[in-house]
């Protein structure tokens, strides 16, 4: 009598909770009228989609393929010099975060000071095609004789320089005839290597007869081949210095990752004559 009993309380659940699914069901609005027409599925639209992303996929694996086969050191440097005014100690190659950097130095051979210096760049393929071009402004006004200034060139696009074979090099310049009366020159004092940081101090003096203005000191850092690798530029206190006044400064380089290997070093300085009498 018991199971009988159970029986019938176990299909009056069973009919009562079909009864409630069902209610539940009727209650459910039809959304679909909400939906736009122009949502409507393009037949080939899926396929077309997946053929753009392999695609893209299978470009970036050639450019990333590219890249691990490229080679700087293959790249030549085409150097083009004019009278009084030489492109020495060049470099080519890519830092930490794959960058094509170009350095180098200007130097002023002339009995001339030089001003208005532009660079020229230019980098071209195995057929001699130019890629990519490009003039660069130096900051220093005025290059007096027997001094030098360097440069420095970033190429960040790698797919831009993956097919450079040849870097030229050039340089633009006016002459300036007129002598510069103040004259600074730089004294490296002392350095200490610790933790992995060298400590450059040193002054720089005028020793010329006028005020000299806009002064500005780079530190230029070369490997065991005079080639350059990387440029600094010292933080001085005041860009002015009247006749026999000095100035310290001092210049910290951490040795990491993203810091190319160097031999030596060696400081220029940059100015100009103050239009004001001292």
């Amino acid at each position: 009598m018991k199971n009988a009993n159970f029986k019938k309380s176990l299909l009056l659940t069973i009919i009562l909770f079909l009864m409630s699914i069902s209610a539940a069901c009727s209650k459910l609005e039809d959304f679909s009228s909400n939906i736009s027409e122009s949502f409507s599925f393009q037949p080939g639209a899926m396929e077309e989609a997946v053929s753009t992303i392999t695609d893209n996929s299978s470009q970036t694996d050639k450019n990333n393929a590219s890249l691990i086969f490229f080679d700087y050191e293959k790249i030549k440097t085409d150097v083009t010099t004019s009278i009084g005014v030489k492109i020495k100690n060049t470099n080519v190659f890519t830092d930490y975060f794959g960058n094509l950097c170009i350095m180098g130095e200007i130097l002023n051979v002339s009995n001339s000071t030089k001003t208005n210096i532009l660079l020229t760049i230019d980098f071209q393929d195995k057929k001699g095609e130019s890629l990519h071009s490009d003039k660069i402004s130096i900051s220093a006004n005025y290059l007096r004789p027997e001094s030098k200034i360097p440069f420095s060139y970033m190429l960040s696009d790698n797919k831009r320089y993956i097919d450079i074979a040849t870097i030229k090099i050039g340089v633009d310049y006016n002459d300036h005839y007129k002598l510069l009366k103040s004259n600074i020159i730089a004294n490296k004092e002392n350095f200490i290597y610790k933790n992995d940081i060298l400590a450059i101090k040193g002054k720089i003096v005028n020793i010329g007869e006028s005020k000299a203005v806009n002064i500005e000191l780079l530190s230029t850092f070369y490997d065991i081949q005079d080639r350059v690798v990387l440029i600094k530029k010292c933080f001085l206190e005041k860009d002015e210095l009247l006749p026999k006044e000095e100035q310290g400064f001092a210049l910290d380089v951490l040795f990491s990752k993203y810091t190319k290997k160097f031999t030596h070093y060696d400081f220029e300085v940059f100015f100009e004559d103050s239009v004001e009498m001292p």
